[in-house]
């Protein structure tokens, strides 16, 4: 589809006519027809500002009026040969006939933007599964909004996440900011490990792995889902995640770079934090260990209990490292 076809198109979705359209993005009466009707026809390419113009006046994300134009199964193969490059996907043969497309594990830095992916196309198959129109029998209505929604894609969806990440800084933002008076700052990374099990023994659930990325090789990742942080099982759930809040608060104080992925599964909507620091990466096995075993500790016997909690001092402290010192240097190399 050509930009001029995807200007008519989603003029058309909004019920606007072509002088209507030029008008709303500043043309005069006289020439507003005249020159949406060239851009529709492909004679006249929109500049950038006024290509921005219409983006707004047509309620579009920006690149439903981009330039890329698909029309045949060449193009498609294309689109794979970018995912292939750009994204780690490979083309296997299944049968005699059938091929298959999926990711390769051993390129682990590119996890981030297959869950992204993943998530974008969860989204895709629910809307079109079930349109806002589907439940009143309004077929027409019902194809409408979904190529409505389409053409917002991807900004609607981030504009959710983004609605939902205000949500938990509303929610926390005052418990956290009033840890400056009465909490100390972690300093050591037994510190850290420490309060992670306090919130792990609070009931709350989370995930917790490692992650690299192209550069960066050094992510350690705290997953939620969110309901469960909106809407706490108890009070000491909701303090001890607030505790977590304040120490990346710290991190991010002495220099870590922490960034947040919030994406949408089939169990629901979920954030993770994302904590750079190649030498505490490697304490993800040790949060997995304590999750597993506060998790069975009430079935475990007392020798298993006390040979658990031996290794898991022998651990925190074999490697106690300071945290702002190992963060300075980090950094330092990485530049």
């Amino acid at each position: 589809m050509t930009l001029g076809e995807k200007i008519r198109k989603y003029r058309l979705l909004h019920n606007l006519k072509q002088k209507d359209l030029g008008m709303m993005i500043g043309f005069s009466p006289a020439t507003a027809d005249s020159r949406i009707r060239k851009y529709e026809g492909d004679i006249m390419a929109p500049k950038s500002d006024i290509r921005n113009k219409l983006v707004q006046a047509l309620d579009v994300d920006q690149s439903a009026l981009s330039d890329i134009d698909i029309r045949s199964i060449e193009d498609i193969v294309r689109v794979f040969f970018f995912m292939e490059e750009h994204l780690g996907f490979e083309i296997e043969k299944v049968d005699l006939e059938n091929y298959q497309f999926f990711s390769k594990d051993k390129v682990s830095f590119q996890e981030r933007e297959i869950q992204v992916l993943n998530s974008y196309m969860y989204i895709w198959q629910q809307q079109k599964k079930n349109p806002l129109n589907a439940k009143n029998g309004n077929q027409e209505g019902s194809s409408r909004e979904y190529e409505l929604w389409k053409s917002r894609f991807p900004r609607d969806i981030h504009n959710y996440w983004n609605s939902l990440s205000e949500k938990i800084d509303y929610y926390y933002s005052p418990i956290v900011n009033s840890f400056d008076n009465s909490k100390e700052k972690i300093v050591y990374s037994s510190n850290f490990l420490t309060q992670i099990r306090k919130m792990i023994q609070s009931g709350l659930d989370f995930r917790v792995g490692s992650e690299s990325r192209l550069r960066n090789k050094g992510y350690l990742t705290f997953t939620f889902q969110i309901t469960d942080l909106l809407t706490p099982a108890s009070k000491e759930a909701e303090t001890q995640f607030a505790e977590f809040l304040y120490d990346l608060k710290t991190l991010e104080s002495y220099g870590m770079t922490i960034d947040r992925t919030i994406l949408t599964s089939q169990i629901g909507n979920s954030i993770t934090y994302h904590l750079l620091l190649n030498p505490i990466m490697t304490k993800d096995s040790i949060i997995e260990e304590l999750i597993e075993f506060e998790k069975n500790k009430e079935t475990m016997n007392d020798f298993s209990i006390e040979m658990f909690e031996k290794k898991f001092n022998n651990e925190l402290h074999a490697f106690n490292l300071n945290l702002q010192e190992e963060i300075k240097i980090y950094y330092q190399n990485m530049q």
